[in-house]
């Protein structure tokens, strides 16, 4: 488990080195923003203890129900670099209801800001990826699954912009 946001961010590099290999190959690095990390716990308890190595770092946190477990988005006060721009959006998913999930990094975000969702989706299908639509209850994305599990979900817009959307 992490210390803090400092070693969490740390722990991330294997992802983001990962990440930028995939958007470099694919030429995308004018193309998209990387809009937030995600990171899976395995129990309840793990879910808490990252919950608080966040609480004292981070400019807020919001907390939603989405598919029977806890999702909590937290905006850090630190930032994690990648090749397409800093993140400071954390995404932190409590165990699934079926306790099939283990700890670790799971997926970074991203949106396209020079061409189309749609253009991005088909520009990388073209490209001979596998490019899963995966339809869930809160939105609509395209999963990419490249080294050691690790997603390169494709998304519409900000994560952020939405949750300001459901708060309004």
């Amino acid at each position: 488990m992490f210390k803090d946001v400092s070693a969490f961010y740390e722990g991330a590099r294997n992802a983001v080195e990962t990440f930028n290999r995939f958007i470099s190959d694919y030429d995308l690095k004018d193309a998209v923003i990387a809009d937030h990390i995600c990171y899976k716990v395995s129990s309840a308890e793990n879910f808490e203890r990252m919950r608080r190595i966040f609480e004292g770092d981070s400019k807020w946190i919001y907390q939603a129900i989405i598919s029977k477990r806890r999702i909590d988005t937290i905006r850090t006060n630190q930032t994690l670099e990648t090749s397409i721009g800093g993140i400071n959006l954390v995404e932190l998913s409590d165990q699934k209801p079926d306790g099939s999930q283990i700890d670790g990094f799971d997926h970074i975000e991203i949106y396209p800001t020079v061409i189309t969702y749609d253009e991005l989706v088909s520009n990388l299908k073209g490209r001979g990826l596998e490019v899963k639509e995966i339809f869930r209850p809160h939105h609509t994305t395209h999963d990419i699954t490249i080294d050691n599990g690790f997603i390169v979900r494709l998304t519409r817009n900000r994560l952020a912009e939405k949750i300001k959307s459901e708060i309004n």
